[in-house]
């Protein structure tokens, strides 16, 4: 079953972002994802004040979980956090 990355950033540093997405989003695909959504100004509806979101498809969350656990992924990971307030969910599609 499909399995979705939810992604809100706080980001501080533009640059670095980037830089990050230009190198995860290749390890993204090669772990079976594909970016689906990406909004620099997503519109608010109730209670939630997010300013940089994006969504990745995913094959399950397994594929989700040994991206995030890639040894190749760790200094990626290390960046984003350094140039952004992350908050990271992976939920099951429908």
């Amino acid at each position: 079953m499909s399995a979705y990355l939810v992604v809100d950033l706080d980001i501080h540093d533009m640059n670095s972002i980037e830089d990050y997405r230009s190198k995860a989003l290749p390890l993204v695909a090669k772990a079976g994802g594909r970016l689906i959504a990406l909004d620099a100004t997503p519109l608010a509806l109730e209670d939630w004040e997010a300013t940089n979101m994006l969504i990745i498809e995913f094959p399950d969350k397994e594929a989700i979980s040994q991206l995030f656990a890639s040894q190749e992924y760790q200094p990626l990971a290390a960046q984003r956090q350094a140039a952004a307030k992350s908050r990271i969910i992976a939920i099951a599609g429908a």
